[in-house]
């Protein structure tokens, strides 16, 4: 009696073991999916604006009479809602953050009209600002660079300057 009773087919056996391994690869999917898909639209809006925020040499420069490093940001067609900049001397740096909705940052203060309401350039527009670097606690500037943030994403430094001219030198 148990001789006529048969299993499941070896054909049926081996399609359910492919259904359950193709679910498990959509379940995969769908997990990494999600991971990387976060990671790119982070990493997305920062690409976007790369060399789009940068800082001015032109109008960058530093004032050892006024101990002033004077500095020139241009914000090209990019939203950015923040910057993180950093100044560098002899081994110590300063680091700060300006905005689109202004705000007093120490020693910090805007070009040529010397106002203390510090905010970040507009879209398509530059500012210039001056920072003493005495009251910061630095001396000769060795760099600057430039973070912007967009949204809630910070990105890496899309700007520095390595060489900073000393302003009377480039007077005529």
């Amino acid at each position: 009696m148990l001789k006529d009773k048969k299993g499941v087919s070896e054909v049926i056996s081996v399609i359910l073991i492919v259904a359950l391994v193709m679910i498990m690869i959509g379940v995969v999917w769908v997990v990494v999916k999600n991971l990387v898909s976060d990671k790119l639209s982070e990493t997305g809006s920062c690409f976007e604006n790369f060399g789009k925020v940068t800082l001015n040499n032109r109008y960058t420069c530093y004032n050892s009479t006024s101990k002033e490093l004077q500095f020139s940001i241009n914000i090209g067609d990019a939203n950015i809602s923040e910057a993180l900049l950093g100044v560098s001397s002899a081994g110590t740096s300063v680091s700060f953050k300006l905005n689109n909705t202004g705000s007093q940052i120490p020693n910090l203060v805007n070009y040529p009209n010397r106002t203390t309401n510090i905010t970040l350039p507009k879209k398509n527009a530059g500012l210039t600002y001056l920072l003493n670097m005495s009251a910061a606690g630095l001396s000769v500037p060795d760099s600057i660079s430039i973070a912007p943030k967009t949204g809630k994403d910070q990105c890496g430094i899309s700007d520095s300057l390595e060489e900073i001219d000393d302003c009377l030198s480039l007077v005529p």
